[in-house]
């Protein structure tokens, strides 16, 4: 895999990890196209930034941005559920070679981790004239770079 990828998997099953503890919650890594169920997490990356990184040399430093969408039963649902996903999200979060395989057969090897810049969560206004089926959303958006170990 690529070290997006893995990266991209390591945010997932960290927040699938953390959410475990409610059931009814239906975490994704993809923005839910068909049917949805509510309540729904979904996990996307969004941007790749790049800019130079040291002086003299081709690296740069990579900026990416991922997208968590909540999609709750009510409004003190998405709430919960967002300020735990902004309070597990403020640390670093570790970034696993799932290469060598994925939980609980194998446990990977820590690579490095990703160094959260922003982080903010957004309750998004409910027009309910506007939708046919009623729930609410929340919207959690990190910035992180990575740092090797």
């Amino acid at each position: 895999m690529e070290l997006e990828e893995l990266q991209d998997d390591s945010v997932y099953y960290l927040i699938k990890d953390a959410l475990s503890i409610y059931p009814m919650v239906n975490v994704t890594d993809s923005y839910p196209e068909n049917e949805l169920t509510v309540p729904t997490v979904a996990i996307y990356p969004r941007t790749i930034d790049t800019e130079p990184f040291e002086l003299g040399n081709k690296s740069r430093l990579r900026n990416r941005i991922w997208i968590v969408d909540i999609y709750a039963l009510n409004q003190a649902q998405g709430r919960k559920l967002g300020y735990k996903l902004l309070n597990l999200i403020e640390n670093d979060i570790p970034v696993y070679n799932y290469d060598e395989g994925f939980p609980p057969e194998v446990t990977p090897s820590q690579l490095g981790c990703l160094k959260i810049t922003t982080l903010k969560m957004e309750i998004i206004k409910l027009i309910p004239q506007l939708v046919d089926k009623l729930y609410y959303r929340a919207v959690v958006t990190f910035t992180a770079y990575y740092s090797q170990i």
